[in-house]
């Protein structure tokens, strides 16, 4: 199998020489611990720049986490996939994380949320072009599941190669799929609020024709805003407070909505506790985190819910699924509009790369609210514009009723 290793080793530019030895040496590594279908799928890395990016980087001193598919993972791999070179290297992207991480049971509180080298456009649309994020978990047979996947994957091994942590999974992870696919794909119970979304119009700036347009929230959240955190109420909440929705005109159904939504910013369950944010609708959400759980509080009306399914990603922004509907109808455009400002500031901004886990800083391998930081560029006028009419809706009176179904 090592001429594999060899076969990379050729097809390297003249301006990744120096690499060849740390990259022959790595294949050697995961050939020895059983990983032989790594070897081919680096040399068609190396066919495109993306991949030739990712294998710069791992080769550059810094710790990173690789989370290698096993062999089994990677022959039962799509096949449009594994044939096409760009896409896999868009794959293998999402599968490598800047930072140190020591050993398979982390020891960080509930679901643990890191950063990874995937930032290509037609996978991952968060604001500010930051890179999408992978997620995991230790849980009660003490096995570490990478969450929001298809299928269940788990770590099943664990090795290392010089600045690299390699975890071995049993499954090729997914990337995060749009809001239309993910919500039947991971079961979650949102058929109430999917109803709602798809009912309620929004202006909408499509950068394409320059041009504003009504598309439903449902669409909106599914491809068009760059960024953005949407605390979802699962079915059974919203049949709770069925016959109150269906009572509400258009503009108050769409208030109740934009109060579970938060603008232009994707945050993470790590990042919530002792934290306040503004809603689109421009009321201001608290959290917290005890034994039980994350909360979530509407301050106006002292409605609280549990997160009871954190961290659904998406290319765009993140769910938080909750149990309860934060029924609140008010709303305060200056104070959304203010903090859709902050929001675009902030992804402005360039920032140091974030290398540990989100939301948490590692000392002494302990967790400890930190906040964190991102590499971030300028967040694009497409979603920018888009929030910024979202946010001058809140006063626009669209008539009729909604029918919850």
């Amino acid at each position: 199998m090592l001429t594999s290793s060899l076969l990379l080793a050729a097809a390297v530019p003249a301006a990744m020489a120096q690499n060849i030895t740390f990259l022959t040496g790595l294949l050697g590594s995961l050939q020895s611990a059983g990983l032989t279908q790594i070897a081919s799928i680096a040399q068609s890395l190396n066919s495109t720049s993306e991949g030739q990016n990712v294998l710069a980087s791992l080769s550059s001193g810094s710790p990173y986490l690789l989370l290698a598919p096993n062999d089994a993972a990677l022959e039962n791999a799509p096949a449009n996939v594994t044939s096409d070179a760009n896409a896999l290297a868009s794959v293998f992207s999402y599968h490598v994380v800047p930072g140190s991480f020591n050993g398979t049971a982390p020891k960080y509180p509930n679901t643990t949320l890191a950063r990874t080298l995937l930032v290509n456009g037609n996978y991952v649309q968060l604001e500010g072009n930051k890179p999408q994020v992978v997620a995991w978990s230790t849980r009660a047979d003490g096995k570490v599941h990478i969450l929001n996947q298809r299928n269940d994957s788990t770590v099943v091994n664990t090795t290392s190669f010089g600045n690299l942590t390699v975890w071995v999974v049993d499954h090729l992870l997914q990337i995060p799929q749009d809001l239309s696919t993910t919500i039947p794909a991971d079961k979650i119970s949102l058929t109430g609020v999917d109803a709602v979304l798809k009912t309620i119009q929004t202006p909408f700036f499509d950068s394409t024709t320059n041009a504003s347009t009504n598309v439903t929230l449902f669409d909106a959240l599914n491809t068009g805003f760059h960024g953005f955190t949407f605390f979802a109420p699962n079915t059974s909440a919203i049949s709770l407070v069925q016959s109150q929705l269906q009572q509400l005109n258009t503009t108050a159904a769409q208030t109740v909505l934009y109060n579970h939504l938060l603008n232009g910013t994707t945050v993470y369950t790590p990042e919530l506790p002792g934290e306040s944010f503004v809603t689109a609708a421009g009321e201001t959400l608290s959290f917290t985190l005890n034994t039980t759980g994350t909360f979530v509080t509407d301050q106006t009306t002292n409605i609280t819910a549990r997160i009871v399914q954190p961290d659904v990603l998406l290319p765009n922004g993140v769910i938080h699924v909750i149990d309860r509907v934060l029924f609140n109808t008010n709303s305060d455009a200056s104070a959304a509009s203010s903090a859709i400002a902050s929001a675009t500031s902030a992804a402005t901004q360039t920032q140091s790369s974030q290398t540990a886990p989100i939301g948490f800083s590692q000392t002494s391998g302990l967790a400890s609210p930190t906040g964190g930081s991102d590499t971030g560029s300028a967040v694009s006028a497409f979603g920018g514009a888009s929030w910024g009419i979202l946010v001058a809706a809140l006063g626009v009176v669209f008539g009729g009723l909604i029918t919850v179904a």
